[in-house]
């Protein structure tokens, strides 16, 4: 089986799992307006708490992408969601992700205070600093799903992105970019880790409304189908996946 046979069959595969599981668990597309709640209200009276102000608001957010990862992985490991899965998931991943939020500051600082100058540096058109952030995008893309399916520290999750990125780029990043696109097409937005913790850019209108429901219902899809790729591709080998399929046969 050639390398984009494989890509063909195993994208089939998720889709297929995929698309009942969302269907199956619509509701989640809700947990998008809680999440718009809380960070507005955040936002409000963070500044009361002066100095501490920037700890509250990361460790907000990491409970909001806690709690969002939370019920991804319930939907990929149980096919369905609680409230009680909705409740608890605030918790479940919390200080991981505050963790993993803390290095990604500590590295940005560093950088931006010791090359400063260096990253200001024009390659053609880009900045030096523009192709770092792009390179992180790509080492970094399924961090999301090794926080809820690994059980790595915070170091050990960056390094493992970096090697199932460069085993698997191809097969991972062909079905994630046109994911993408789609979502630029329906929400003109890239999508970024705010949509996960709510996104509270809504038009006050029918149509406003509809949208923005669509948009989250279309990012737990997204979320779901990266989910189970990531399991799929982490978990086998093209060669392996290739027997399996011709065994069922």
């Amino acid at each position: 089986m050639n390398i984009f046979q494989d890509i063909l069959e195993t994208n089939r595969e998720v889709l297929k799992k995929s698309t009942p599981l969302v269907l199956k668990n619509w509701p989640i597309l809700f947990t998008g307006v809680v999440y718009s709640v809380i960070v507005l209200f955040l936002f409000r009276v963070a500044f009361m708490f002066w100095i501490l102000a920037g700890i509250i608001v990361t460790a907000v957010q990491s409970a909001l992408i806690s709690n969002y990862l939370y019920l991804i992985e319930n939907i990929i490991q149980y096919g369905k969601i609680s409230i009680e899965d909705f409740k608890r998931g605030f918790t479940v991943y919390i200080w991981k992700v505050y963790g993993i939020m803390v290095v990604i500051w500590f590295v940005n600082y560093g950088l931006s205070l010791f090359l400063s100058p260096l990253l200001r540096l024009q390659i053609g058109f880009v900045s030096f600093w523009s192709l770092i952030q792009l390179a992180a995008f790509i080492l970094l893309n399924c961090l999301p799903e090794v926080i809820y399916q690994k059980h790595y520290m915070v170091g050990e999750s960056f390094s493992y992105c970096v090697e199932f990125i460069k085993e698997n780029w191809l097969d991972w990043f062909v079905p994630n970019i046109l994911l993408g696109v789609l979502f630029v097409i329906l929400t003109g937005r890239v999508l970024t880790a705010n949509f996960l913790i709510g996104n509270p850019l809504v038009r006050l209108s029918i149509d406003g409304i509809v949208l923005y429901l669509a948009g989250q219902l279309f990012l737990s899809f997204v979320m779901i189908y990266r989910g189970l790729l990531f399991q799929l591709l982490s978990g086998s080998s093209r060669r392996k996946r290739a027997y399996m399929r011709n065994m069922y046969r």
